[in-house]
């Protein structure tokens, strides 16, 4: 019984990581090139891990902001932030500290974000969601205790 669990959830990985990169976003790169990279820290939860959120996908990378990563974080941003809904960012000294985007639905009615974080440690953190999850109520999950 462990194995086939095993299994479901190594083919449901396999399956959110296809329809991540399917999507044609940039940050994609990131999640591909830095995940395994030694001091970085990746996260993928689908299933049930997230079904309380109303989450269909989530998908996160924190690890040191420093070049070549830094310059490869922000080029995949402008990329993909050109066919998003800016809903907040911070841009210093002509970088993005941090940003909030909502990228189009591509007719599916699933929400899709894209987060990302500069910390005082200069440590990034870069988030892709997925979910029937409105931007509202993300912004409340986040932001406001309940």
């Amino acid at each position: 019984m462990k194995r086939v669990r095993t299994l479901i959830l190594c083919c449901a990985m396999s399956l959110f990581v296809v329809s991540v990169s399917g999507q044609d976003l940039q940050i994609n790169n990131i999640f591909e090139k830095y995940g395994k990279l030694k001091g970085s820290t990746m996260v993928l939860l689908s299933g049930e891990a997230i079904r309380d959120y109303r989450l269909s996908s989530y998908r996160s990378i924190t690890l040191k902001y420093a070049a070549p990563v830094s310059d490869d974080i922000q080029q995949c941003l402008d990329h993909d932030k050109r066919q998003a809904r800016k809903i907040k960012e911070v841009i210093r000294n002509g970088v993005i500290r941090s940003g909030y985007y909502q990228l189009p639905d591509e007719g599916k009615k699933i929400n899709r974000y894209i987060l990302f974080k500069i910390g005082e440690d200069q440590q990034a953190t870069l988030i892709y969601m997925e979910g029937d999850l409105k931007s509202e109520e993300l912004i409340n999950k986040l932001f406001l205790r309940e």
